[in-house]
């Protein structure tokens, strides 16, 4: 059973990380457009992976994508946690007695 984590990003319209991560994340996105969502999955390993969730955002007269959210999986508490540490996140306050 696959553990999730949800990360809130806190600058949804910078992607510049993202695309260090994924260089073809434009092509893959393609065209922003009114109402528009997309889940773009990087595997980690065989059972890690983040899946970026993107959606579209007016800006000004032109649609433009953001990441608000990024969804963490892993098979266990270790893989979780190590992914956590990826992205400068601290276990939750309910989770934090797993992490050894």
């Amino acid at each position: 059973m696959a553990m999730r984590y949800i990360i809130r990003r806190s600058q949804p319209e910078d992607l510049s990380a993202i695309k260090k991560e994924f260089p073809q994340l434009d092509s893959e996105l393609s065209k922003a457009g009114d109402g528009l969502r997309k889940t773009v999955a990087v595997s980690v390993s065989n059972l890690e992976r983040v899946n970026y969730q993107f959606q579209t955002k007016k800006t000004g007269t032109e649609w433009v994508w953001i990441c608000p959210t990024i969804e963490l999986v892993a098979d266990n508490e270790p893989a979780l946690f190590a992914l956590m540490e990826r992205f400068s996140v601290a276990p939750p306050a309910h989770l934090a007695h797993l992490k050894q």
